[in-house]
């Protein structure tokens, strides 16, 4: 789908009929010929680091993350921020609520690569029992193996949904109004957050991603 205003239209017309506010003003995505999914190979790379941050995020003990690292060969996969959480003994517990939400960035990408079926809509957090339970008793070999990458036009098309949702997450909050329809705003900015890293959004890397609405 080239015409990213039919991507548009369909997006508000699922929003119209889960009764969400919607903004005509916003502007279109870019086209999927424009856009460079990163490889299924980093896609992993991600998800293997994540599902580690995310652990110790959970409560994990630093022998259980030293012994997952060790496993998957992790530590070149993590970020400059990763990393110095990684390695704190005795992490702040902002620290500990900010990596234990990356676990819905896990679930997009284990979407991207079609070993979650379907997203769901953005009103409660991910399964996360599945999310370690598929990754943690798999290899990186077995991920590759066992994956595919899902289209740009399907991608791109989530992306628009997750979007256009952030954008009346943030304006109900600007406002003082109650989220509409239960949306939970964690899962829609790391949904947010993940999909943009997914599409290279403005190049931008894992750290550094933005969520504009």
């Amino acid at each position: 789908m080239e015409l990213t205003n039919e991507r548009k239209l369909k997006s508000e017309l699922q929003l119209k009929k889960l009764g969400i506010p919607i903004n005509e003003n916003l502007p279109l995505t870019e086209l999927d010929s424009d856009v460079n999914v990163r490889t299924k190979e980093e896609i992993i790379d991600r998800i293997i680091a994540l599902t580690i941050v995310s652990a110790k995020g959970m409560g994990a003990s630093n022998g259980e993350i030293d012994e997952f690292i060790e496993v998957f060969k992790a530590f070149d996969l993590f970020t400059d921020e990763e990393k110095i959480f990684i390695e704190k003994k005795s992490p702040k517990q902002r620290e500990f609520i900010q990596y234990s939400w990356k676990i819905e960035c896990i679930w997009v990408l284990l979407w991207s690569i079609n070993i979650i079926q379907e997203l769901g809509i953005p009103t409660n957090t991910c399964d996360v029992d599945l999310v370690y339970e598929t990754v943690l008793s798999s290899t990186k070999e077995d991920l590759i193996k066992k994956t595919s990458l899902r289209g740009t036009n399907e991608i791109l098309d989530s992306l628009d949904f997750t979007y256009r949702s952030h954008w009346a997450v943030r304006d109900a909050q600007l406002n003082g109004s109650q989220i509409p329809s239960n949306f939970n705003e964690g899962v829609i900015y790391e949904r947010h957050y993940t999909f943009n890293w997914l599409v290279n959004y403005m190049e931008e890397e894992w750290d550094a991603v933005s969520t504009d609405t």
